[in-house]
């Protein structure tokens, strides 16, 4: 397991702790209300919000990858918890309505948890190595058949390494060629994968089909030494 699937995983747990936490609190504060400072709550949530912000708009570029998106969801929803517990602030001491409070830390608890989801379940496709969503194996193994030279392809694989890192192996039958041959044969294939599919990562084995009847194909005699 790589680094990085470490590190999405355990910001999901850590998200999912957290989140629960919140709504736990949250709960236990509606059944008993407490004093709200609501001076601290509004300084702050305006310094965090100037971080958490900051934070996603740096790494919303690169937000493709399943570990930067973790970090990128985890920020946008602190900046967005933020928000609220600013606005929330302003109601508590304008309104007096201290249920504002811990209905707003359940509101953030089930942000968390739903914006967690999303990536627990990719990181979980990815730890499985399952079939890439975008990818039909059926049109793979099509496209394979069409590269001159490819006369059957069989145990196909292809699995998920990361965000936009997908791997293929299989094995491909052709007719028997020279080297040269071959590798520019492989060449195409791995252009075609590459070029149509994103599959950068391959093992591709070849099988031969057979030999013609005139190829002559022997084992030579060894060569005898003399005993003079």
């Amino acid at each position: 397991m790589t680094s990085w699937r470490i590190t999405a995983l355990f910001l999901v747990a850590l998200l999912t702790i957290v989140a629960v936490f919140v709504m736990y609190e949250s709960v236990a504060r509606l059944r008993s209300p407490v004093e709200i400072h609501t001076g601290v709550m509004l300084w702050v949530s305006i310094v965090a919000l100037v971080i958490n912000g900051g934070v996603t708009l740096a790494v919303h570029r690169g937000r493709q990858d399943l570990n930067v998106r973790t970090v990128w969801l985890h920020n946008l929803g602190d900046a967005l918890s933020n928000v609220a517990v600013f606005v929330g602030a302003l109601l508590i001491r304008w309104e007096h309505t201290t249920w504002v409070d811990p209905a707003i830390g359940m509101l953030i608890g089930a942000m968390v948890l739903w914006s967690g989801t999303g990536i627990l379940r990719e990181s979980g496709h990815i730890l499985l190595e399952g079939l890439p969503r975008d990818i039909r194996l059926e049109e793979v193994a099509a496209s394979l058949l069409r590269v001159e030279g490819v006369q059957e392809v069989h145990d196909i694989h292809i699995w998920t390494l990361g965000t936009d890192l997908n791997a293929l192996s299989c094995h491909v039958r052709i007719p028997d060629m020279h080297l040269e041959s071959c590798e520019k044969l492989l060449a195409n294939i791995r252009e075609v994968l590459a070029r149509d599919f994103r599959i950068k990562h391959t093992t591709v084995q070849f099988e031969r089909a057979g030999l013609p009847a005139e190829a002559g194909l022997y084992m030579p005699e060894p060569v005898r030494r003399s005993t003079n």
